[in-house]
C-alpha cells in the first residue's frame, strides 16, 4: 500500500509539473494548465483514504418489534386545540 501512497504522490507532481510547464511555454494560464491543476488533488485523496479498513460490525443483534396493529382509534383532533393557527380563506 505504501508503494501505492508514493505513486499518487508521483502523479500528482507529474500533473503540477506538467501544468507549470504549460504555463511557461504558452506564457499565459490557460484551460489546460487549469485542468491539470484542478485534476492533482484527485490522487492525493486516493493516497490519503487508501489501506485503511473500516469495519463496522457488530456483535450486537437489535431485534426489532414492528406494531402491526395500527392504531386506529386515535384520532387527529382539533388543530386549535393542539396550538395550530386555522386559516383563514
Amino acid at each position: 500500500m505504501e508503494a501505492v501512497r508514493w505513486a499518487a504522490v508521483g502523479f500528482t507532481s507529474i500533473l503540477v509539473l506538467i501544468s507549470i510547464a504549460i504555463m511557461i511555454v504558452e506564457r499565459t494560464i490557460t484551460a489546460e494548465a487549469w485542468a491539470m491543476l484542478l485534476l492533482a488533488p484527485i490522487p492525493v485523496g486516493f493516497a490519503l483514504t487508501t489501506g485503511k479498513e473500516v469495519s463496522n460490525a457488530s456483535s450486537e443483534i437489535v431485534e426489532w418489534i414492528e406494531d402491526l396493529e395500527p392504531d386506529s382509534e386515535k384520532s387527529v383532533g382539533d388543530p386549535s386545540e393542539s396550538g395550530f393557527d386555522v386559516p383563514v380563506l
